[in-house]
C-alpha cells in the first residue's frame, strides 16, 4: 500500500507538470491537430477574458466590519481580497478556470494526443527489444496507453482539493485494482516469463526515462560526448537506486502530496530542495563513469529537469487554490 500510494502522489505531480508543458508548449504542426489547437487557443482566451472581468468586478457596496467574519464567495470558494479590493483576482478563480479548462474536449484530446506519442518514442525500444511484429507493436501500445489514460485520470482526481479522506482511499483502492488489470493484460499478451521480466525491469525505470527522453536524450546527443549505451543503462540505474532510497522526510513529504492541499509554497520548496539533494548524489554517482564533459551535460540536464518540476509545482498550487 505504501508504494502505491506515494506512487500515486508522484503521479499527482507529473499531471501537473504534463499540464504545464501542454499550456506553455505550441501543438504540433500536424493537421489532424488543428481544430484542437484552435479550441485550446478558444480556451486561453476564454481563461484570459475570465480573469480580468474576476479583476474588474466591483467591490460589496456594504463591506463587512472589523468585528465581523469575512464571507466565502460563493462562486469561486476563495476568500475575498484583503480590505475588499476589486483588484486582486481570487485564488479559487483561477484554479476553477484551469479545472473547467480540463474538462474541455479539446484540452482533453490534446493531452491525451501528447500522452500517445509519450508513450510511443518512450516504449519503441523496448517494442523492438522483445521483437515484436507490427501489429504487435500495434495492441502492445493501444494496452500501453490505455492504462496511462487510467493512471492519469486517477492522478487528476488527485488534486481535487475537495475530495475526503475516504475518498482519497477509494481512489488509491481503485489505483491498485487498475495496475493489477492491466499487469495481467499485458502478461497475458507477451505470453513468455523471460518477456514480462524485462517488461517489469523497464517500467521500473519508467520516471527517469519519461524525463530523460523529453530532455536529457536530446541534450547528450547534440554534445560532442553522448552517451554510450552502456553509461546510458547505468545513469537510468543510478537514477533509481537515489529514487529507491528515500529518507523518511522524503518518502513522508511524497506521500503528504497526495493531498492538494499540501501543494504549497512551503512543500514546493522542501520538494525541490530535496531534488538538489538527490541531483548531488547522481552526480557524485557519476562521476566514475562519465568524462568531466558528461558530467557538465548531466548537470544541465537534472537542473532543467528541477526547473520543469518547479513550473509544474507552482502550477499546481494555482490549480489547487493553494498558491501562496
Amino acid at each position: 500500500m505504501k508504494a502505491i500510494t506515494i506512487s500515486l502522489a508522484l503521479l499527482s505531480i507529473s499531471c501537473i507538470i504534463a499540464l504545464a508543458w501542454i499550456l506553455g508548449t505550441p501543438a504540433p504542426i500536424d493537421p489532424r491537430v488543428a481544430r484542437l489547437e484552435a479550441d485550446l487557443k478558444e480556451a486561453r482566451q476564454t481563461i484570459s477574458q475570465l480573469r480580468r472581468e474576476l479583476a474588474e468586478k466591483p467591490a460589496p457596496a456594504s463591506l463587512p466590519t472589523a468585528a465581523s467574519k469575512p464571507t466565502i464567495d460563493a462562486a469561486s470558494g476563495a476568500d475575498p481580497a484583503p480590505n475588499g479590493s476589486p483588484t486582486a483576482t481570487p485564488l479559487g478563480g483561477q484554479a476553477g478556470a484551469l479545472r473547467e479548462m480540463l474538462k474541455n474536449p479539446a484540452m482533453r484530446a490534446m493531452m491525451e494526443q501528447q500522452q500517445a506519442m509519450q508513450v510511443e518514442a518512450s516504449y519503441a525500444r523496448l517494442m523492438d527489444q522483445l521483437q515484436l511484429t507490427d501489429e504487435e507493436k500495434a495492441h502492445f501500445k493501444k494496452l500501453l496507453v490505455d492504462k496511462q489514460k487510467v493512471e492519469t485520470d486517477l492522478g487528476m482526481k488527485m488534486l481535487d482539493p475537495n475530495l475526503s479522506p475516504e475518498e482519497r482511499k477509494q481512489i488509491v483502492a481503485q489505483a491498485e485494482k487498475n495496475k493489477k488489470t492491466y499487469d495481467d493484460a499485458i502478461k497475458t499478451f507477451l505470453n513468455n516469463d523471460g518477456d514480462w521480466n524485462v517488461f517489469q525491469a523497464y517500467e521500473d525505470t519508467k520516471p527517469e526515462r519519461t524525463s530523460y527522453d523529453a530532455l536529457g536524450r536530446t541534450l547528450f546527443a547534440s554534445s560532442s560526448e553522448p552517451l554510450t549505451q552502456q553509461q546510458e543503462q547505468i545513469l537510468m540505474n543510478t537514477m533509481v537506486q537515489v529514487r529507491k532510497s528515500p529518507s523518511q522526510d522524503q518518502a513522508a513529504l511524497a506521500k503528504s502530496l497526495q493531498d492538494p492541499s499540501q501543494i504549497n509554497t512551503a512543500n514546493i520548496t522542501r520538494l525541490l530542495e530535496m531534488m538538489r539533494l538527490n541531483n548531488q548524489r547522481i552526480l557524485e554517482q557519476s562521476a566514475s563513469n562519465m568524462t568531466p564533459g558528461q558530467l557538465k551535460i548531466l548537470e544541465q540536464y537534472l537542473a532543467q529537469n528541477l526547473k520543469n518540476t518547479e513550473t509544474g509545482l507552482k502550477m499546481g498550487s494555482i490549480f489547487t487554490g493553494n498558491q501562496k
